[in-house]
């Protein structure tokens, strides 16, 4: 009864009080949140039923990937839940490894929450806001996944013209969500895997929820 009355608590002061509630704990501390940032101000917009609350970690955070699911108990703790909402781990496959992400995999599992992985970091599942069908060559986006982080920015320059990190354009980012979406979904070739197993985002999973809320 306590954890329900923290959540009306919650959604009184929020202005959602009957609101399904999508939290997102990123790993990253700048790129992520502005994008989800943006996405929570694009959703304002227009009436909704979902409230989306970003779980900022703590400043200074030297290992944020550890932190993550602390986070989230944290934060739920906080807030109460219903059974309609959602809690999102935001993480890059190439900050953990295969075994520690999937000993983190299998605790958000038994936890209730939920995992969007992009490979190898979050500028993947940004690039594929930029690209064509006629670019999704498997070649070239293996190639990637094995340079990394460095060499996925440097094609978004190429497309953008120039990246922040900060990423000021996100709303540019969000007009092409749909696209995204669709590459990503096309890059999923093992849905059943919790993260991509090769160049590709499960960040898309989180947006289709929000986007058929």
């Amino acid at each position: 009864m306590a954890k329900l009355d923290r959540r009306r608590s919650f959604l009184r002061q929020s202005g959602f009080r009957d609101a399904r509630l999508i939290g997102i704990a990123c790993e990253g501390s700048l790129t992520e949140l502005r994008y989800f940032e943006a996405v929570k101000e694009k959703l304002a917009e227009h009436p909704s039923r979902i409230h989306i609350e970003l779980i900022k970690r703590e400043e200074g955070s030297k290992s944020a990937h550890k932190h993550v699911i602390n986070s989230l108990d944290a934060f739920r703790k906080k807030v109460g839940f219903l059974l309609s909402d959602n809690f999102w781990a935001v993480i890059d496959y190439d900050r953990w490894g295969e075994k520690a992400l999937s000993d983190a995999a299998k605790k958000i599992e038994q936890k209730g929450y939920l995992l969007a992985v992009s490979r190898p970091c979050f500028e993947a599942w940004l690039l594929l806001h930029l690209l064509s069908d006629n670019d999704l060559d498997i070649s070239f986006l293996d190639e990637l996944d094995k340079s990394g982080c460095k060499a996925i920015i440097g094609e978004i320059q190429k497309l953008k013209g120039y990246y922040t990190k900060d990423l000021k354009d996100a709303e540019e980012y969000l007009a092409l969500s749909e696209v995204a979406i669709h590459n990503a979904k096309k890059l999923d070739t093992k849905e059943n895997c919790r993260w991509p197993q090769s160049f590709g985002s499960k960040v898309y999973l989180l947006l289709l929820s929000i986007l058929k809320s």
